[in-house]
């Protein structure tokens, strides 16, 4: 094989390999931050991808719409009260309008487990939380 066809097939190769496994898509990046920061109990890790208004939902707790602030503010005092032993993202997904969603497990010391939800939405040239739901 000449070198100029394994050269071309080499690009061939990692054209796919970035397609199928995603670095083509930096916004899916934002999942490992948020599931660190959950993972950690702090909601002041991931606040730079908080929109202006988080639709959120806590049981027994909040819900509704919150600023920036008041997300981190509450997010906090859940983790205060349930903090985590732990937190997995098991699921992820997109929407036909470019929304993508994240589903995992938050367990506490507690052993009690929240399913979470997070939305994020493209805003300008970046994505941004838009909700997030413990049930």
């Amino acid at each position: 094989m000449t070198k100029v066809k394994t050269i071309g097939l080499l690009g061939l190769c990692l054209i796919i390999f970035t397609t199928f496994t995603g670095f083509t898509h930096p916004q899916q990046d934002i999942f490992v931050d948020i599931e660190s920061a959950i993972a950690g109990g702090d909601a002041k890790q991931f606040a730079r991808y908080l929109s202006s208004s988080v639709e959120l939902e806590l049981p027994g707790e909040v819900e509704g719409i919150y600023s920036k602030q008041q997300t981190v503010a509450i997010l906090n005092r859940f983790f205060n009260r349930f903090p985590p032993s732990g937190f997995k993202i098991v699921h992820q997904g997109s929407s036909a309008s470019g929304s993508r969603f994240a589903v995992g497990d938050y367990t506490t010391g507690e052993e009690k487990t929240f399913r979470v939800t997070v939305f994020i939405k493209k805003t300008g040239s970046n994505y941004l939380i838009e909700e997030i739901e413990f049930e």
